[in-house]
């Protein structure tokens, strides 16, 4: 658990001052932030279910509603998040962030803080898919010598070429029907 006094040098740091907003969801932070973990970028906006504090950690993005009676709390590791969009429009901005299973939307009313906001977590989901795809391509022990697989395992990591993490193969196979 974090103390209440390191969340708020870091709040400073990103200049982010709360004086009436949003103080009961600065409250709720030192509960939930791990040892260690930074706040990058901080938001105010409103999402479906009101206004909300809108965080980007060095591990992963946190929605953090706290009304008198309830608390809602978002928790999305980058390597979840499946789309990011961003929409600029006259007085606000919104962030969409899909997952497998849900999308949340969250409108901004500063849109330079909301486009950095947006980059910044595009750069951490594309981090994360590079690692993933890197551990993944492990070199698999030959039975027989093949020199262009020779080749390609003398090569360092760092000259191979990384796979795009946004297209994953896939395979469609046609179903017969069994009436045929």
């Amino acid at each position: 658990m974090v103390h209440a006094d390191e969340i708020n040098k870091q709040l400073r740091g990103l200049g982010v001052n709360f004086q009436f907003w949003c103080r009961a969801e600065v409250r709720e932070l030192p509960k939930i932030l791990f040892d260690g973990e930074q706040l990058n970028h901080v938001l105010i906006g409103r999402y479906e279910g009101g206004f909300a504090l809108f965080c980007a950690t060095d591990r992963r993005v946190l929605l953090i509603d706290k009304k008198p009676f309830y608390l809602t709390l978002e928790d999305i590791r980058y390597d979840m998040i499946s789309d990011v969009q961003y929409n600029h429009r006259l007085i606000d901005a919104t962030v969409r962030l899909g997952t497998l299973n849900k999308t949340i939307a969250f409108t901004g009313y500063n849109h330079n803080k909301l486009r950095n906001f947006t980059s910044y977590i595009q750069e951490q989901v594309m981090y994360y898919r590079q690692q993933q795809n890197a551990s993944q391509m492990q070199p698999i022990p030959l039975l027989r010598p093949n020199p262009i697989n020779q080749a390609l395992a003398a090569t360092p990591a760092s000259q191979q070429q990384v796979m795009n993490p946004y297209k994953m193969p896939v395979i469609v196979r046609r179903r017969v029907s069994r009436f045929y």
